[in-house]
């Protein structure tokens, strides 16, 4: 089982060599694909049989991973080779692991409350796995083929229905929206109009000087003022929609702080002209963000979720309504009953209610547009906080329909990209749930007190630090590649995405407490410095990230060899992942306020002001979940002696430990631990979500060492989407 990890581990890092030196160069397209990855899988089990001293099993290696590679290579036929030998490897190396975790669980001899918390961990670990194949799968797709915008119908040149393009603003500064509404005005488009709709805005100061605009931008426009309305967003949009003429066939929604550029009906209007098109949807891009490096890393993470995960949806025909600069039928909306009132994430969800009708959606990836990003980390917290809190409205309302148990007209593939969307957003909850793992039991490991949980062996120590590097590389070469973010962004992307980890976190468990739509609420915070005010605003944050740092240096000293320095590893990166908060939240505070920036602070999409905020039920809630997580983990561990794994240790001691790998990319050696000495961890990959270390808690075989878990390379959702992402990992909302 340790011959096959290993192998299968090699071979996915030969994969991954080949898609970054070969992914997008002229050498893609030679057809040498499949001989390539079958001298791959043979050097990769000749290495591991020579590394781990058994020659003889090195011909069983090669069939096994023989067999996987000719299988996929015929399964991933349409990406080019790079891609293939890519996604191959990944798949290989995520099955072999989970065989690993499997044997490794149910077979090693523990006590039957060890073997319970075992087994549920591995259910964590099993979904964090394949979470990260889901993400590789995406990046391979989406940079393993030619992308190409969608033509037109040959009818279009012809088309041009009346259309109506919908503001809907809610609080929001004067002269933030003059700006939209002035570039509205010079659309290149012969029949469109325009409805401002704000809503839920009492104060005559912000709605009068807007209708004043409406009245000298001419009859286009029509101001509509809705001072207390149902349903935040989709519920003014409804309204507004019944009072759409007759004539309208088409509306378009514009968020109040985008620029539109003057093609945009001209380029976007002619792909409904096929009848079967319900809506078309363009990215959302931003202005005024080279200047800072907070607002430059945003820009890269925000982009990734439209130049790969958009890309990849949009050749099944599973791409979502980005809820701004996209347009959509009006009869279609009709047939579905308007936006659901009862969704914060209204877009995402009427397309996959369109999509379930038999609709198709169009992506079409250029730049018609562009808006302001939040300006500090608390308004990005919030809007990140919604995204996912809509997410998960929509899997707990249509997971039937997703699983194919509910009729409707889905495809697999749209039910695969909807379903692994809603699901990616839990691989916050999953790393975050075994980061506080990991720092809780960091004590017993210095201490020598066990827990009595599995753990693996050998060679298998190395497997946290090379699946974080591994993982990083990942996503560094995709922001790069994909995103055309220069090298001293990604950093500052990544540290976004891993800033947001514990914010989806909460948004994910309190979407599965209540049903109703709420936002997240976050104090006001004066101090008189700018680290103090990032540090008291992300207090959560920075504590776990303190107590990380602080545990290193013990675990690094006092822990088993070999097991204390890899743990204390993984600490040092939990540490460096939860301090990105406060960093990106000082970060933050150092952005200039231009003209524009200015109006847009004032904005609710800055202040997060709602009508509805998070109530104290679902706090109360979630506290009582983490604390008796907390018992039912640490109890075996304060009730048990040093010396109670007796049984565990003599089973672990009847396997053969085998040495290091040369070429391994871990800088912890993998020798086997001496009697007495800690136990081995065991990483568990995940994608574009947060690359946060996610433990796999392991049984002590001595009385020296506890359970440590693993550390997890992928961000969650590298992309702003509310179905992901990412970290990341799902749609783009204003």
């Amino acid at each position: 089982m340790i011959e096959l990890a290993t192998a299968s581990a090699l071979l996915g890092i030969m994969g991954l060599a080949g898609l970054i030196a070969a992914g997008r160069t002229r050498f893609a397209r030679w057809r040498i694909g499949l001989p390539l990855m079958l001298i791959g899988a043979w050097a990769a089990s000749w290495a591991a049989a020579s590394a781990l001293h058994d020659a003889a099993s090195s011909g069983v290696l090669f069939a096994v991973l023989l067999v996987g590679v000719v299988l996929l290579n015929f399964a991933l036929r349409s990406l080019r080779w790079p891609a293939r030998f890519f996604f191959a490897g990944a798949t290989i190396t995520t099955v072999a692991f989970v065989f690993v975790l499997l044997a490794v669980t149910f077979t090693t001899r523990t006590q039957s409350l060890g073997l319970g918390l075992s087994a549920l961990l591995l259910v964590f670990e099993l979904g964090a796995l394949s979470l990260s194949l889901v993400f590789a799968f995406e990046m391979a797709d989406a940079l393993g083929t030619d992308s190409r915008l969608p033509a037109p119908p040959h009818s279009s040149e012809l088309y041009a229905p009346r259309v109506c393009l919908q503001v809907p603003a809610y609080n929001e500064p004067p002269e933030l929206l003059r700006q939209t509404l002035e570039a509205l005005a010079r659309l290149d488009y012969p029949d469109y109009t325009v409805q401002v709709i704000v809503n839920n805005t009492t104060d005559p100061a912000l709605w009068m000087p807007v209708e004043a605009d409406c009245k000298r931008l001419g009859p286009r426009f029509q101001f509509i003022h809705l001072p207390s309305w149902p349903g935040f967003k989709a519920g003014a949009l409804n309204e507004a929609s019944r009072r759409l003429g007759s004539d309208v066939e088409i509306v378009g929604i514009v968020d109040a702080d985008y620029v539109v550029r003057p093609d945009f009906l001209r380029e976007c209007v002619p792909h409904l002209a096929d009848p079967n098109v319900a809506f078309v949807q363009t990215p959302q891009n931003y202005r005024d963000w080279e200047d800072s490096p907070y607002l430059r890393g945003l820009f890269y993470a925000y982009r990734y979720f439209f130049e790969v995960t958009m890309v990849a949806r949009a050749r099944v025909n599973a791409i979502i309504f980005g809820g701004t600069m996209g347009l959509i039928r009006v009869a279609a909306l009709k047939q579905i009953g308007g936006w659901a009132e009862w969704c914060i994430t209204e877009d995402a969800e009427a397309s996959l209610r369109l999509l379930a009708r038999g609709w198709k959606g169009t992506y079409v990836n250029r730049v018609f547009g562009e808006g302001l990003m939040p300006l500090d980390f608390d308004g990005l917290r919030r809007q990140r906080f919604r995204w996912a809190f809509g997410g998960v409205q929509i899997l707990r309302r249509h997971l039937w329909m997703l699983m194919g148990l509910a009729g409707s007209r889905l495809t697999l593939a749209q039910r695969y990209h909807y379903l692994v969307g809603a699901l990616g957003w839990f691989a916050d909850p999953i790393s975050v749930g075994l980061a506080f793992f990991l720092l809780f039991t960091s004590p017993f490991l210095a201490l020598g007190h066990p827990l009595l949980l599995r753990q693996l062996v050998g060679v298998l120590i190395v497997l946290p630090p090379f699946l974080l590097l591994a993982g990083m590389v990942r996503l560094g070469w995709s922001m790069r590649t994909a995103c055309g973010a220069p090298w001293r962004d990604v950093p500052l992307a990544a540290m976004v995405m891993l800033a947001l980890s514990f914010t989806v976190a909460r948004a994910c468990i309190t979407a599965l407490a209540t049903r109703h739509g709420i936002f997240l609420r976050t104090p006001k915070v004066r101090g008189p410095s700018r680290l103090g005010r990032a540090l008291i605003s992300t207090m959560p944050e920075s504590v776990v990230a303190a107590a990380c740092a602080l545990m290193t240096v013990p675990v690094a000293v006092l822990g088993p060899s070999g097991l204390g320095p890899v743990c204390a590893l993984l600490l040092a990166w939990q540490a460096l992942a939860w301090g990105s908060a406060p960093a990106a939240s000082l970060l933050s505070q150092g952005v200039a306020l231009t003209p524009s920036r200015a109006a847009f602070k004032r904005s609710p999409q800055t202040t997060g002001a709602r009508p509805r905020f998070i109530s104290d039920r679902p706090r109360r809630f979630v506290i009582a979940v983490v604390a008796a997580g907390a018992v039912i983990i640490l109890t075996p561990a304060i009730a048990a002696s040093p010396a109670a794994d007796v049984g565990l240790q003599q089973a672990l001691a009847a396997i053969p430990s085998p040495p290091v790998l040369g070429p391994s990319p871990s800088s912890s050696p993998s020798t086997r631990p001496p009697a007495g000495r800690g136990t081995t961890p065991t990483q568990t990959p995940h994608s574009v979500s947060n690359p946060s270390p996610l433990p796999s808690p392991l049984a002590s075989p001595s009385p020296s060492a506890t359970a440590r878990p693993t550390g997890t390379p992928m961000p969650t959702h590298p992309a702003p989407s509310p179905t992901p992402r990412p970290t990341i990992s799902p749609t783009p909302h204003a």
